[in-house]
């Protein structure tokens, strides 16, 4: 009985800690006015921004479980939540390049909701080198627009009439709206509703008349953005928040963009557990980014090898992005190292007739001719009409 208890206790303490960062809160001054923030853990930052209608809570299922490996700061822009209304005129870029210094931070992840992600990007643009990957979430990106569809929210609602009636803005953005939260997400949609109603504040858009906008509309500049971008949205959210995806995807030269299902914009609140998985595989892919390119791909195959130990499914890369560096290596004379990528692709993808092909075709320039016909005869194997590899096996293998 005794052993139970101890068990039940080490596991309540385990699961408690996941949720118990450590954290730490406070204000930062910024012309004249204050910004709230919270933050925990430690290691690389990430930064949380919040969207245009909730305030830092809406990352509730992502601060403390980041907390784990980062550190993870999140802040109320100015008026919502706990930072007051504007007095003067103020750059909301501005707002968040003090929340660098003031906090010490030399460098982050930023993590975008919304018009958050909007946010990102456009200090990205200001400050590249304090940004190094992006997690853009139901983003929208300056100087490409709206439709009439996206401000009539599908002609359900008139919003400059509803502007000066912020608890008509609540009841409909945090119940009634289809594409907010998607219909099923009903938790989701309570929880959305009671922080909207605990800061009623977050509704009125009179702050909006104090912000001045970017230098320079985002989307003209979006290819000057050279770190990795992933960008999320759900499946149910309105359609110029796709359209606006698109064009950061199309923009941003190492941006991927995902679609996740059942939910429609607060992707966070409404599908925390597959919103963390694909922001933990990027995170993690984004690591083993950078041990290739800074320590080598010995080092590189270490980590994949290691993560792999632990987390059998898991995916660093895209086997189409490895396949490509691969080439890259190969064609710049580094074989040994073109093999060991292709290989790790034969890991990561064993289904892919095209990874063993590629294998194959390294093998082959390094003289290893029996390796390079195994792989392509495994080639064959999962696709019977690679003609290529149909072609070299005959070439290579010895006349009966």
């Amino acid at each position: 009985m005794k052993k139970i208890c101890l068990y039940f206790l080490l596991l309540v303490l385990s699961v408690s800690n996941l949720y118990s960062q450590k954290s730490d809160s406070g204000y930062i001054q910024v012309d004249g006015d204050k910004l709230f923030y919270e933050t925990a853990g430690q290691g690389e930052t990430i930064i949380l921004i919040h969207d245009g209608l909730i305030h830092h809570e809406i990352w509730d299922n992502q601060f403390p479980v980041f907390a784990q490996t980062h550190r993870v700061v999140r802040y109320d822009r100015r008026g919502y939540g706990k930072s007051p209304n504007p007095q003067g005129l103020f750059s909301n870029i501005e707002d968040l390049n003090q929340l660098f210094i003031q906090l010490e931070i030399d460098n982050a992840i930023v993590f975008g909701m919304s018009a958050g992600g909007g946010l990102a990007i456009d200090f990205t643009l200001q400050y590249p080198e304090k940004v190094n990957g992006l997690v853009l979430v139901g983003a929208v990106v300056s100087g490409y627009g709206y439709s009439t569809h996206m401000l009539t929210r599908g002609g359900r609602i008139n919003l400059a009439e509803m502007i000066a009636k912020p608890d008509q803005i609540i009841k409909y953005f945090g119940w009634d709206d289809p594409y907010e939260i998607y219909s099923e997400n009903v938790k989701a949609k309570e929880k959305c509703l009671k922080l909207l109603e605990a800061y009623p504040h977050n509704a009125s858009f009179a702050r909006n008349r104090f912000v001045i906008p970017p230098d320079r509309p985002a989307v003209k500049f979006l290819s000057e953005i050279k770190i990795p971008a992933l960008v999320l949205v759900g499946e149910f959210d309105i359609p110029d928040v796709h359209a606006h995806s698109g064009v950061i995807e199309t923009g941003i030269p190492n941006a991927k963009r995902e679609i996740l299902f059942k939910c429609g914009h607060l992707i966070p609140l409404e599908q925390p557990k597959a919103f963390n998985e694909s922001v933990k595989i990027f995170l993690e892919g984004m690591e083993f980014t950078h041990i290739l390119n800074t320590l080598g791909v010995d080092a590189a195959v270490q980590y994949f090898h290691k993560k792999r130990e632990t987390e059998p499914e898991i995916s660093l890369f895209e086997e189409v992005e490895m396949n490509v560096l691969g080439y890259n290596y190969l064609q710049g004379g580094k074989i040994r190292d073109a093999i060991q990528l292709f290989l790790l692709n034969t890991v990561a993808y064993p289904d892919s007739w095209n990874v063993y092909d590629s294998l194959g075709e390294a093998y082959l320039k390094d003289g290893q001719k029996e390796l390079a016909i195994k792989n392509y005869q495994k080639s064959l194997e999962l696709n019977p009409g690679n003609v290529n590899a149909k072609q070299v096996v005959e070439e290579l293998k010895p006349q009966e």
